[in-house]
């Protein structure tokens, strides 16, 4: 009988731990190490296309992404909307390597952000636009206010 209650125990525990994982996982996962650079993205509360749940995914497409000093699409940043201002600060790209140090993935200055949207509901990522009110949506060390947010359709 005692067996039969620990068992019974075990898979209770099992089941509400991937229950808890599954609702706090991710989509969006930021893996490059913050560099101390960024540049500060705020969704304003006046965005009516996000769902309370949805993820954003803040990418330069032409970034630095690897230590080796390679361009590409790299995340740079990601948050979950709640219906509240949310800000994201990204992760700017560093290159000690004139000094003897080393190249530190992230976001090239100038260039202009792009975002993708985990829609929470759907299960499915977008590709977005959107407009500012305030900043130009560059990498530029400074910041930039978004005051809306469009899905674009697969």
């Amino acid at each position: 009988m005692e067996k039969y209650q620990i068992s019974i125990l075990n898979r209770t525990f099992l089941f509400c731990f991937l229950i808890t994982n599954f609702i706090f996982s991710q989509h969006f996962n930021v893996d490059i190490e913050n560099t101390g650079e960024s540049t500060l993205f705020i969704f304003q509360d006046v965005i009516t296309d996000l769902n309370i749940g949805d993820e954003i995914g803040v990418f330069d497409q032409n970034g630095v992404t690897d230590s080796d000093g390679n361009i590409g699409e790299i995340l740079v940043g990601a948050g979950q909307w709640s219906g509240e201002q949310l800000e994201i600060t990204a992760i700017m790209a560093v290159d000690l390597s004139q000094f003897g140090g080393p190249i530190l993935p992230g976001a090239s200055s100038g260039n202009t952000m792009s975002i993708k949207v985990w829609n929470s509901t759907e299960q499915l990522e977008y590709d977005a636009t959107y407009n500012t009110s305030s900043g130009t949506g560059t990498f530029n060390g400074l910041f930039s206010a978004i005051d809306s947010v469009e899905l674009v359709p697969i």
